[in-house]
């Protein structure tokens, strides 16, 4: 007999909303945590089933989804998707900082016609990344001295700012830097810390502006300098009117944002960690990736360790929906009911919860497992690091290209031309060992305790150690 739907556990009252408020503001970790635990007591029975938790933030009802299913049921479910809204939930959040129109925004229909534009633009961009990024990551490390001790996140940071302004700026910055490139940078960071403040209030006087006044006004700057370079066909988009100029612009906000940035750093820091310190029976990925002759299936375990990578450990932890009607999510299990997420409430779709679903990704779903998706039948249902179905990101496939050729650019033979035959670029333990956090975020340590995630990790606006990770670099590169 089929059971009737019902509410996301939890009932938080007035209190505990406030509460719960200063605690996704203060540490996101801390809020995940704290619903996490108080949930597996309160229904220790339903701890593994992934139910949906009811939180409430910012005085909004919010249901936190961290079943694979369900994530895929709001995304990808012809009945579901047209009754959220990104547009929306994300209003208060992105709009004043990422003006409409963009995709980010747009919902069905709007979102598919705008989105079939931007992606023959993208197509087009593809075809010269793998080059732009070799150059700029044989420039970025060739300016550190070989056998230099970097922190290996703000390294990244770097030179995914080096990669993004290279691309969509082209010539201007070159991958370069310069006093152009900083600016942006700057401005960039400026309008983060604005969009994430603590402070929701622009406040200008003569004496103080607060964070959110800041970013408003980074932002206006950003809008002129990007339409300056569209207008002088300094970017890689082709413009046959106005309309199109505003619209490659406001893109361009959203594609050299500090959010990008450390999206792409995150990534980064993830994948080349495992690459060179994740100890497989003694020797590297890096040793066992360069030991493969054939260079089809090279490519296709680099592949594979990559979709891992983005499963266990998405750049951004989660995307956020509003409800626009009553929504009925199945349940898996016959003996959980269906969830109701009413018409009104936020949705909060935790992705790194639900790439570690067992019941997607089986018993070592935890596990960092690099052949994971050499399997044909694995290969069907990936990680959720850039979401799914119709609004699946934009810039998936420029992002995987940059990856990919930072790790091929990293596993590069030294030329023979070098005195000292080996890897082109190499990345060494300081000795230190990785806090427990970082490793279960990594998938090298299963069963982590929430409570060394939220000490060890920092999620917001883009997952990475809270602790530098120190690394020594080495490499055969001109300096």
């Amino acid at each position: 007999m089929s059971q009737s739907p019902r509410l996301p556990y939890g009932s938080p009252t007035t209190l505990s909303g406030i509460s719960e408020n200063f605690a996704l503001h203060s540490s996101l970790e801390s809020f995940i945590t704290a619903r996490t635990l108080a949930f597996q007591k309160a229904h220790p029975h339903l701890a593994d089933a992934r139910s949906p938790i009811r939180a409430k933030v910012l005085n909004r009802d919010v249901a936190i989804l961290s079943s694979y299913d369900h994530v895929q049921q709001i995304l990808c479910s012809e009945t579901i998707t047209s009754f959220v809204s990104s547009g929306q939930a994300y209003d208060e959040l992105m709009a004043p900082f990422f003006p409409p129109p963009n995709l980010l925004l747009l919902d069905p229909p709007d979102h598919q016609k705008r989105k079939e534009v931007w992606l023959e633009r993208m197509r087009s961009l593809n075809v010269n990344v793998p080059t732009a990024v070799r150059r700029c990551v044989c420039d970025h490390f060739g300016s550190i001295p070989s056998g230099s001790i970097v922190d290996l996140y703000e390294s990244m940071k770097s030179l995914s700012w080096r990669v993004l302004l290279s691309i969509f700026l082209q010539n201007e910055t070159n991958g370069q830097g310069g006093d152009d490139a900083n600016k942006v940078e700057a401005l960039h960071e400026d309008l983060l810390r604005g969009q994430f403040s603590l402070f929701p209030v622009s406040i200008s006087t003569p004496f103080w502006r607060s964070p959110r006044s800041k970013g408003l006004q980074a932002r206006r700057l950003l809008e002129a300098i990007l339409r300056s370079k569209v207008s002088r066909r300094k970017c890689p988009f082709a413009v046959s009117n106005s309309g199109e100029e505003q619209d490659i612009a406001n893109h361009l906000l959203l594609f050299t944002s500090s959010l990008a940035a450390k999206s792409i750093a995150s990534l980064l820091i993830a994948v080349l960690l495992d690459l060179f310190l994740f100890d497989e029976a003694g020797t590297s990925l890096s040793s066992k990736i360069r030991s493969i002759a054939d260079a089809k299936l090279r490519d296709d375990y680099i592949q594979s360790m990559m979709s891992e990578v983005e499963r266990l450990s998405p750049p951004v932890v989660g995307i956020m929906r509003r409800a626009t009607k009553d929504i009925v999510l199945n349940s898996r299990e016959e003996t959980i009911p269906p969830t109701l997420v009413p018409n009104g409430w936020d949705i909060w779709l935790y992705f790194l919860g639900a790439g570690r679903d067992q019941a997607a990704f089986g018993e070592n779903a935890e596990d960092f497992v690099p052949n994971r998706f050499l399997d044909a039948l694995a290969s069907q249902q990936e990680g959720l690091a850039f979401g799914a179905g119709a609004k699946t990101c934009l810039g998936k496939d420029l992002i995987r290209r940059v990856v990919m050729a930072v790790v091929e650019t990293c596993l590069e033979q030294a030329p023979n031309s070098q005195p000292t035959s080996g890897p082109m670029i190499e990345l060494q333990s300081d000795g230190n060992d990785l806090a427990a956090g970082v490793q279960g975020w990594l998938g090298w340590k299963p069963k982590v305790k929430p409570e060394d995630w939220a000490r060890d990790m920092k999620q917001l606006p883009t997952q990475r150690p809270r602790k530098p990770i120190m690394v020594k670099v080495l490499h055969q590169l001109a300096t």
